[in-house]
């Protein structure tokens, strides 16, 4: 069965600067960040800080159900006592991801959108850290790029009952 679901232009985004990278079939973008991050360093700095970026961008031939996996990935690093949170959300799905104290490691995390009957995608992160207000410890959450890429859609083949 064909998709022809495609991507579209942008019709809001918010202050966060970034490039995106649209394929000739409009069927994979890539948008790439060299300012989303949060970080906490300085002693006496607030013991909370936030980020967040938001994108609505046009999708148009999606059949409802179809699925379009976006990748988060970036980096992050976390003494003890300090923690970084991600929230990542395509219209009305989210994922949640918690790093904890001692992290420090690139990553990718993967939200498997599920198309419902929108017209847009409206795409947000939300960046965390946090520590306690006494402490000195170093948090630096940084999302680097967002990818997705629309699949063919393969049938499930039918069971006898």
């Amino acid at each position: 069965m064909a998709n022809n679901t495609t991507f579209g232009g942008s019709s809001f985004n918010s202050d966060v600067e970034f490039n995106i990278g649209v394929s000739g079939d409009k069927k994979a973008f890539t948008a790439n960040f060299s300012g989303l991050g949060v970080s906490l360093n300085a002693k006496g700095s607030p013991p909370i800080v936030t980020r967040v970026f938001s994108v609505a961008r046009q999708l148009s031939g999606a059949d409802p159900g179809v699925e379009i996996p976006f990748a988060v990935s970036g980096n992050v690093f976390s003494q003890e006592g300090a923690n970084g949170h991600l929230l990542f959300s395509v219209n009305d799905q989210s994922m949640v991801v918690d790093f904890p104290k001692n992290s420090d490691n690139d990553f990718v995390q993967q939200l498997n959108y599920k198309v419902g009957s929108a017209s847009e995608l409206r795409i947000s992160v939300f960046l965390l850290a946090d520590r306690d207000s006494k402490s000195d410890a170093v948090v630096s959450l940084n999302v680097l790029a967002i990818d997705a890429q629309i699949t063919e859609v393969v049938p499930r083949p039918e069971t006898a009952e």
